[in-house]
């Protein structure tokens, strides 16, 4: 999901890239890159707060970048194993899934979903509120969404502005920039 410029493809398996969002140069395996070209026009950025825990949407219309909805969210805490931090970055949204299962942490066993989930990169999700019983109904709103990292990685929000990004956002074609 990371962001970066090719710089070249030397040999058939590797291809060298750049960060946009952090710094060096790396090769890295072709399998892990996907192409999207330079005619791709991002008009629509999801920016995620990890130092205050919200969430905003931005269209780029003709008069410039406009904000259509900020809400609180919860983002990744540092609790390894099976907790880790937000990762900072510019990202490219990859996938929608309109439920996204999730285990009991260290098991194989599904505890639950995540409503509208968008992927924006490994393991990452912009989210609604986690259901702890995959056959409930969705949870609008919890009141921990805005206080401290919570998650497991992704960026939990109210189900109704997950389902506002969910609806809204392209596959490859969005962006979401995660600050801190």
């Amino acid at each position: 999901g990371w962001l970066v410029k090719l710089q070249s493809s030397d040999t058939l398996k590797r291809i060298k890239v750049e960060g946009v969002s952090f710094n060096g140069t790396w090769e890295v395996p072709k399998r892990y890159v996907k192409t999207i070209g330079d005619s791709v026009k991002f008009d629509q950025v999801a920016v995620v707060d990890v130092t205050n825990q919200n969430i905003c949407t931005l269209d780029k219309t003709e008069k410039g970048w406009v904000v259509r909805s900020m809400n609180p969210a919860t983002t990744g805490r540092h609790k390894p194993p099976h907790a880790q931090e937000t990762p900072t970055g510019i990202f490219v949204l990859q996938q929608h899934k309109s439920k996204m299962f999730y285990f009991k942490d260290g098991t194989k066993r599904i505890e639950g979903y995540a409503p509208y989930a968008s992927r924006f990169t490994a393991g990452a999700y912009i989210h609604g509120v986690p259901v702890n019983n995959p056959n409930k109904k969705i949870t609008e709103y919890s009141s921990t969404l805005g206080t401290i990292p919570r998650s497991h990685m992704c960026v939990r929000n109210a189900s109704s502005h997950a389902q506002f990004v969910y609806k809204r956002s392209k596959d490859f074609q969005t962006l979401v920039i995660v600050i801190d």
